[in-house]
């Protein structure tokens, strides 16, 4: 059983880890979320009601990527997912987030390339040239 907060928060970390929130990331979050939400069985959020959990948890996830528990929040919020279809849909969904600013940022790349590690992905690191 997956919450609202589950499947949301590997997304914003995606959407945060670069420390710059741009609006077409911000966008693939909210699109990706409610198609998650139907695979995940979970009530879909409202585009707004996706704007107020992001906003809501900014800060906090501000602290954890800035922390020193970083890499261990990471890893719970990805470890999560272990079925296949789930872990294969969150990994897309988070790719698809990471390139929807048509920008290379490392740490995105880190990200992306952790969950594929975790998930047993065998993907090449990614790189978006604009």
């Amino acid at each position: 059983m997956f919450s609202h907060d589950d499947i949301l928060m590997p997304l914003a970390l995606t959407v945060m880890i670069d420390s710059k929130i741009k609006d077409p990331e911000l966008r693939e979050f909210r699109q990706q979320a409610m198609a998650l939400f139907n695979l995940f069985e979970l009530d879909p959020l409202t585009e707004e009601g996706l704007v107020e959990w992001f906003s809501a948890k900014e800060a906090e996830l501000k602290d954890v990527l800035t922390g020193r528990r970083k890499n261990t929040e990471i890893l719970r919020a990805l470890t999560r997912f272990s079925d296949d279809q789930h872990v294969e849909a969150m990994y897309d969904a988070m790719v698809t987030i990471s390139v929807a600013d048509k920008e290379y940022h490392r740490e995105e790349s880190d990200l992306i390339k952790s969950a594929a590690s975790i998930w047993g992905f065998q993907r090449p690191p990614l790189k978006v040239i604009g």
